[in-house]
């Protein structure tokens, strides 16, 4: 089972949420949207540095996007192959669906991979 918010408004307190707590240093970008968007989407990102984070629903899948100097940083299959293992309730052919589980999945992932560039940029 996942766990799932009504509206778009509790999801992204619940995004800034986390993020205030693991990334206190990030600010946000001002051109988060969640109230009147097509198909009910929405879209929040964060910034530090030269790195960029972009949290997108659409069409009730979430997307998460890292960029670094303004270019995507691929992961591949890997980031959603992790998914099914994280969260063993997501449906394979749904594996993005939106839900909390799937927030501090995305959360959890960022936080290992910043720790793995400090530790090799040192």
């Amino acid at each position: 089972m996942v766990t799932k918010f009504d509206d778009n408004k509790k999801y992204i307190d619940y995004i800034r949420k986390k993020m205030k707590y693991s990334f206190s240093e990030w600010e946000e970008d001002l051109n988060t949207a969640y109230e009147g968007q097509p198909n009910n989407n929405f879209g929040i990102s964060f910034k530090s540095d030269l790195y960029k984070v972009q949290f997108i629903k659409d069409r009730g899948l979430l997307e998460f996007n890292l960029y670094y100097n303004d270019e995507p940083v691929p992961f591949g299959y890997l980031l959603y192959n992790l998914i099914l293992e994280k969260i063993p309730f997501q449906d394979l052919k749904w594996r993005t669906g939106l839900c909390i589980e799937l927030i501090d999945f995305y959360i959890s992932f960022l936080e290992k991979y910043c720790t793995k560039i400090k530790i090799e940029n040192v």
